[in-house]
């Protein structure tokens, strides 16, 4: 068979003919940017032989990073639109260098992507060309969908109605401050819920009138609690099991357990605040599963359900032979992926809220697309490369349209040229980021605080303005003189703006939420949105890493994503875990 980039493969089989492997035939690396060593196993470099790549550059960790700096993180803007002048919701700073517009005229058929097309100098980095064409392109100030109703403030979702500041989530209505998943309704400073109803502060499936629960499931009107399953009126437990009427791990009569209830202000932030710390210690002590999830087999990660030859992933459903991975579901051979459904033999894709793909390299914000290469911002596209905001093209290159055998020709020769460079291979640089490294996701993991190492690394960072100094019109009260109890809050504070002391951020309530507040007894938070949905993956410490350790009743070294150097108890194999509690 015919190859279609001659040059290219000749180039890339002499770069695998170099390679000095060990005698397993892998190699150990050392990470350009965090100078960490990381091994390429045996398996990964087979992967990269087989789709015609090179091995990586970066560890896992630092390639992780790298996608989610080119991802929003959980937070609205206000910028001017480059096609009506209108001031619009987005997910960029007003000060970016891009032309945004609204995502109704991006969408729509109001504008031609090719217009900006370029004809590409192999001889010239190609990153720099690429830079070049993001910058004229526009962008969509939201990625949303029309089947949303009444629901402006949200991102990366569809089939909603009535939410507010929500993200990545699919059929919900009346969810605030909500980050993922599905099937989800009047819920509040909620993320990973999965059919959750009148939820507040929580993360499982099928929940219904809990809050602040942890890894719950099949579980109705309890509160604080940490992997339990299939239980009714509960408060401060762990690990239980198919319960009901419990108070801290104790089982109790009906009249016991709502005696104590009564007993509870949780409506009085200072009372509460004494919970979650009780509730941050119960969740150090519970006992532990080194790797959570279900029916898989052969694979190293965490949350996992029926996946099969996983190897470094967490949130992996219905999937086979993915690594290095983060949110996803029924993929298969596919390496570095972040979110999506439905893709196969994918590499370096941050496909959050994405479906449907094929054979997509070094891309991001791609849907329903197949053999797209270094790709921004394309929909319903197959072979294209350095392509940016195209919708239903083919055999595009830098936006410029060519004939099948033109494309190739061109393609053969920019991939050559790159791979000699050193440009092909990875992910986009950080300098392509389209959001400002502490405004994108990387803000809701932990091990990526240190701006000033982001910022040597070549990551775009910008000034936070300092909210406290904006001015307006209505009456402000610092978080601190808020009422203690929500007993004592009148509906005057839906005319006043409250400051997070702490962040130097302004918020305000908006009627819905004071009415959530009251309805469930719940303080008015002392602390701004953005900053607590920013908080929720910190609190788990969500890494793409992975420690070996101890049983801590066996004895057997297991792996698992809780960090040693934290001082987490209590982590068992899964047979010791399985025979304990299960």
């Amino acid at each position: 068979m015919n190859s279609n980039t001659p040059k290219f493969d000749q180039a890339i089989q002499q770069y695998f003919a170099g390679l000095e492997l060990d005698k397993k035939g892998g190699q150990w690396r050392t990470c350009r940017f965090s100078g960490e060593k990381f091994y390429v196993r045996p398996e990964d470099v087979k992967f990269y032989r087989k789709i015609s790549v090179p091995l990586p550059t970066l560890s896992p960790l630092e390639r992780w990073r790298r996608k989610l700096a080119f991802a929003p993180g959980y937070q609205f803007f206000k910028v001017r639109s480059a096609h009506t002048g209108k001031e619009v919701i987005s997910v960029y700073p007003a000060n970016t260098p891009f032309k945004i517009c609204e995502h109704e005229i991006w969408f729509s058929d109001q504008w031609e992507p090719l217009t900006y097309g370029k004809v590409p100098d192999a001889e010239q980095p190609f990153f720099d060309q690429f830079r070049e064409l993001q910058r004229e392109v526009p962008r969509p100030n939201l990625n949303n969908d029309s089947s949303n109703v009444n629901s402006e403030y949200t991102n990366s979702s569809m089939h909603l109605k009535n939410c507010y500041v929500t993200f990545d989530s699919v059929y919900g209505e009346d969810l605030y401050y909500f980050e993922c998943c599905t099937n989800n309704k009047n819920c509040m400073d909620c993320w990973a819920c999965l059919s959750a109803d009148s939820c507040y502060g929580s993360h499982g499936t099928k929940i219904f009138k809990c809050s602040f629960c942890y890894w719950t499931e099949n579980s109705i009107k309890s509160y604080f609690l940490f992997d339990c399953k299939s239980c009714e009126y509960c408060f401060m437990c762990s690990n239980l099991r198919n319960k009901k009427y419990c108070f801290s791990n104790q089982q109790l009569s009906k009249e016991e357990y709502e005696k104590k209830i009564r007993e509870i202000n949780l409506g009085n932030y200072e009372e509460l605040q004494k919970y979650l710390r009780d509730f941050q210690e119960l969740r150090r002590n519970a006992i532990k599963k080194n790797i959570y999830g279900e029916k898989w087999v052969n694979s190293v990660g965490s949350w996992m359900v029926n996946v099969k030859d996983c190897y470094f992933v967490l949130f992996a459903y219905e999937s086979e032979g993915v690594c290095y991975s983060l949110g996803f579901l029924g993929a298969r051979d596919s390496y570095d992926v972040l979110g999506g459904t439905n893709m196969e033999l994918c590499y370096e894709f941050l496909a959050i809220s994405a479906e449907n793909n094929y054979g997509i390299k070094f891309s991001h914000t791609t849907n329903n697309s197949r053999d797209l290469e270094y790709c921004d911002s394309c929909f319903s596209c197959h072979d294209c490369f350095g392509c940016v905001g195209l919708r239903n093209k083919s055999f595009c290159v830098f936006n410029k349209q060519y004939s099948p055998e033109e494309y190739w020709r061109v393609v053969d020769l920019l991939k050559t040229h790159m791979l000699g460079r050193g440009e092909y291979g990875e992910f986009f640089p950080p300098a392509l980021a389209p959001f400002p490294y502490n405004a994108s996701l990387t803000t809701a993991y932990p091990g990526f605080e240190d701006l000033e190492k982001a910022k040597q690394d070549g990551y775009w960072i910008e000034s936070a303005p300092d909210d406290a100094s904006v001015e307006t019109s209505l009456p402000m009260l610092r978080a601190s003189e808020l009422p203690l109890d929500i007993k004592d809050v009148d509906d005057s504070i839906l005319q006043k703006v409250i400051l997070d002391e702490e962040h130097n951020k302004k918020f305000r309530i908006v009627p819905f939420e004071l009415a959530f507040y009251r309805k469930y007894n719940l303080p008015l938070p002392r602390v701004h949105p953005f900053i607590r949905m920013a908080q929720w993956r910190k609190d788990m410490d969500l890494r793409l890493q992975f420690w070996e350790v101890p049983c801590a009743k066996c004895g057997k070294v297991v792996p698992t994503m809780y960090d040693p150097a934290r001082g987490e108890k209590n982590i068992y194999c899964e047979p010791c875990y399985n025979a304990k509690v299960a």
